[in-house]
């Protein structure tokens, strides 16, 4: 473990778990720490998780036995968590330790390009290991300490970099958070022109169509070309449970409550487990209890007062303390008295 100024008991907790303990000035830079921990570690693999993240419960055995067996492995890939109750994706978090696998970058540090280069070179194996995974809990709580160290971080390193899209993403999703929409639109623009200029896709520039569409949709669609984005988002990435649930709120806020009900309904018989293989990880609610809550209200504005009240039932369900859910299943049935549950073959997971 690598301190970087902390002022509670950390370095104390630590210490009493027999930690290796390095200290490392802040500097505005991830990659240093990090690699000052590289440099302090000794075992012949590394696993790479954060103070706000945890490995979760399973057969560590296992996972001993095949990295002992991977002698032509450099690197796997674990599943990763990255909010509450959102779906896994596969992320490089494993790897042999070597002293040329480094992070570069003073914010969204990477080692991948040192793992490639060494699976390139060495004609060396990245595999998936599914055993193991790492959730993260460093979206919860106030973030406000959070955005205003990494905010200028953010900036300074699109300065360096500006072909970066994933920064633009990180840096939109923060004025989000902090209330300025605009700004956080304008972001998010500025990275899609970035990757809209480019020959070549990227993998992270997924992210900012969804992100942006997501956020232009349920607040009403303030630049007016929620429709259009979709479209776009559609025709370079096709059918993704963000996008579809996106287009389902926009459908149903344009007037078509039956062509919002079929996406809802595909959505809410996928499996979220499945999602992994997509590469993307998804607030699990888009497949349960917002998908729902959506569904009730397209039954609803149709006259289906009975598969309202259910599918209200189920959002309640996933969400009991949620006073919305509960006011419209309450209105559904009573334009209904005879509402009941029906059995259907939905998945009702809260996600």
């Amino acid at each position: 473990m690598v301190d970087t100024g902390s002022t509670d008991a950390s370095v104390e907790v630590a210490r009493r778990h027999d930690a290796v303990i390095g200290h490392e000035p802040w500097r505005a830079d991830f990659s240093t720490p990090r690699n000052r921990a590289l440099d302090l570690a000794t075992g012949d693999w590394i696993l790479y998780i954060d103070a706000d993240e945890r490995v979760c419960a399973g057969d560590h055995a296992a996972v001993r036995d095949r990295l002992v067996a991977a002698t032509d492995h450099v690197s796997f890939r674990v599943r990763f968590v990255p909010r509450v109750n959102w779906t896994p994706y596969r992320e490089f978090r494993l790897w042999r330790h070597r002293p040329d696998i480094r992070f570069v970058g003073a914010i969204h540090e990477t080692m991948l390009p040192a793992i490639t280069n060494v699976a390139r070179r060495e004609h060396l194996l990245i595999d998936d290991l599914d055993e193991l995974t790492i959730e993260h809990f460093g979206y919860e709580g106030d973030q406000s300490q959070k955005h205003a160290r990494n905010e200028p971080i953010l900036r300074q390193a699109l300065e360096a970099d500006p072909g970066r899209v994933y920064l633009y993403d990180h840096l939109a999703r923060i004025y989000e958070d902090l209330g300025d929409d605009a700004l956080a639109r304008e972001t998010w623009r500025k990275g899609m022109n970035v990757a809209r200029a480019r020959d070549t896709d990227h993998p992270d520039d997924k992210l900012l169509w969804i992100n942006l569409v997501v956020h232009s949709v349920v607040r009403d669609d303030p630049d007016g070309d929620a429709g259009a984005l979709l479209a776009e988002a559609y025709g370079r990435y096709g059918a993704v449970p963000a996008l579809d649930f996106a287009a389902s709120v926009h459908d149903f806020a344009t007037g078509d409550a039956p062509g919002a009900g079929r996406r809802l309904e595909a959505l809410l018989a996928l499996d979220p487990d499945a999602q992994i293989a997509s590469g993307t990880s998804f607030d699990g609610r888009i497949f349960g209890e917002w998908a729902w809550h959506t569904l009730g209200l397209c039954r609803f504005s149709l006259g289906d007062f009975t598969g309202a009240a259910e599918a209200f039932r189920l959002a309640e369900a996933a969400d009991p303390a949620n006073v919305a859910y509960r006011t419209r299943r309450q209105l559904a049935e009573s334009r209904d008295p005879v509402a009941k549950p029906r059995r259907i073959g939905y998945n009702v997971s809260a996600g």
